[in-house]
């Protein structure tokens, strides 16, 4: 829980004031038996983790998130072309790719550590981007765990639990 994080992680900045929200969903269908007015168990037919924030720097890395793609040199229209020095460009694809990245979420509480791990995730939808010009720029995205051996993530913490 102390231990920095290997420098192959890349850091998304600053998160608006709204925080993360995490939301655990699930869908169940109930079991009837003659025998009970009520349910006498439920079968989980789907299970869902999503994480939705809002970043508030338009960097490389978050840019790229928000958008599921990568930014590449920009290239002049010379024959063969040439990268124009200092200029990125980042395609917007007509039929994009969904891109799977992996996810750390870490908070403290009090003297309580957290990291919430999501070894796979997948952006499944976006907010609109708004422009303007005495405001900072917010790319809010909302990320879907997908399966990962069994599990869509996990909590490590060095909070006093079960004790």
């Amino acid at each position: 829980m102390t231990t920095a994080l290997a420098a192959t992680w890349k850091p998304l900045g600053y998160v608006n004031e709204s925080g993360v929200v995490l939301t655990p969903s699930m869908e169940t269908n109930p079991v009837r038996a003659w025998q009970s007015a009520t349910p006498v168990k439920y079968v989980v037919i789907t299970a869902e983790y999503s994480l939705q924030f809002t970043l508030q720097q338009f960097d490389k890395e978050s840019v790229e998130l928000y958008f599921g793609a990568s930014f590449v040199p920009a290239m002049d229209g010379a024959t063969p072309p040439v990268a124009v020095p200092g200029v990125f460009r980042l395609d917007l694809d007509s039929t994009p790719e969904l891109t799977e990245t992996a996810l750390i979420v870490e908070w403290s509480d009090a003297t309580a550590r957290n990291r919430l791990i999501v070894p796979r995730a997948s952006v499944s939808g976006r907010e609109g981007l708004t422009l303007v010009r005495n405001e900072p720029t917010a790319l809010g995205v909302t990320l879907n765990a997908l399966d990962q051996g069994g599990i869509l993530g996990y909590l490590l913490t060095n909070a006093a639990v079960g004790t």
